[in-house]
């Protein structure tokens, strides 16, 4: 059924893009300490006070010597990333027929790109505790091997929004900071019933350079590592005319024939789909009228749900900052870049 299931194949890839698009940036740190060796410029932040709204406890932190990124921001995000994922417990079936287990299908690789433009704005409500909103469009492209009981691979595109709600916990002392962003996406992709919903935890530590001569102007640097959750089970459906299979007709018409020899083990509710869904595929080739929508379930999976991350940001004015981040192992890879905005309120 080298055919039939590279049909089944091309259903459920839907469900893979989207591990990769919860990708979202907190800011590089909060509030910093000044150090004794900038006693001046501490001085002047107290001197200048703090008569804004936000962050709640702001004047109190500028006192103490912290000196504080302005509080609202907008940022433009730009992202590429690939993610391997697991794929199991698949079920097919068409029309009125009951999805079926397809245990006999075996998969090789299966990976993920996505591409994504996503807007962000934020909020410090106190020193330490930033709050945001993320939106955006999200373009993905995944490519699935099977491996048994045939040879396949297929690269199937989608595209859709994503919305995520999130929280960045951060810090610094003496050039220290610490941040950890855990934010919830929710992903709406062409082809899929349901949303993708996905939780992301990305703790991060590194060292903030302040430049001596302009003491709002720094370069900061970190690590971290990535937890990334998504829910497993999948549910969507395609219309058979939807899709354009490039398959071998011969056979085709020999899972419609019950003359492929691994056909003949399935049990009878597998191959009723498989037969049927290899007979309409060979109607579509003939140009002969149908009415098949393909249904399918999964459970999918990150090949792993943790993986590490290297950035930086550089900051022009407390106004003005730019960044750069890159996720790699666990199955992961991704380049960030963005850009952001910040006023006072």
């Amino acid at each position: 059924m080298n055919q039939g299931r590279r049909l089944h194949i091309h259903l459920i890839l839907t469900v893979v893009v989207i591990l990769i698009s919860g990708h979202v940036c907190g800011q590089a740190g909060a509030g910093m300490k000044i150090g004794q060796g900038d006693q001046a410029y501490k001085d002047s932040l107290r001197k200048a006070g703090y008569p804004y709204h936000f962050p709640i406890w702001g004047k109190k932190a500028v006192q103490k010597g912290i000196n504080l990124q302005y509080p609202v921001g907008a940022m433009l995000n730009l992202n590429y990333g690939t993610q391997d994922v697991n794929i199991t417990d698949l079920q097919v079936g068409f029309n009125d027929h009951d999805p079926v287990p397809m245990d006999f299908i075996k998969f090789g690789a299966v990976q993920a790109k996505m591409q994504s433009v996503t807007s962000r704005v934020d909020l410090w409500l106190l020193p330490f505790i930033d709050v945001y909103a993320i939106g955006g469009y999200v373009q993905a492209t995944t490519a699935v091997n099977i491996v048994a009981p045939f040879n396949f691979s297929s690269e199937t595109k989608f595209k859709g929004s994503t919305f995520g709600l999130g929280t960045t916990l951060a810090g610094g002392y003496h050039g220290i900071i610490t941040i950890t962003d855990i934010n919830h996406t929710w992903t709406n992709l062409d082809k899929l019933d349901q949303l993708v919903k996905t939780w992301m935890i990305t703790p991060r530590l590194g060292y903030n350079f302040i430049f001596k001569n302009n003491p709002d102007r720094s370069f900061a640097v970190w690590l971290g590592t990535t937890g990334f959750f998504v829910n497993r089970n999948t549910v969507g459906s395609i219309d058979l005319s939807d899709l354009n299979p490039q398959m071998n007709k011969d056979q085709l018409e020999k899972i419609v024939a019950e003359t492929e020899q691994w056909y003949q083990g399935l049990t009878k509710p597998q191959q009723v789909v498989v037969k049927g869904l290899a007979q309409g595929i060979l109607n579509k080739m003939n140009n002969l009228p149908d009415d098949i929508t393909v249904h399918y379930s999964l459970k999918k999976r990150p090949t792993s749900q943790w993986s590490m991350l290297a950035g930086g940001q550089f900051q022009f004015t407390k106004r003005w900052q730019v960044r750069t981040e890159i996720g790699f192992l666990g199955g992961r890879s991704s380049v960030l870049l963005s850009g952001n905005y910040r006023w006072r309120w």
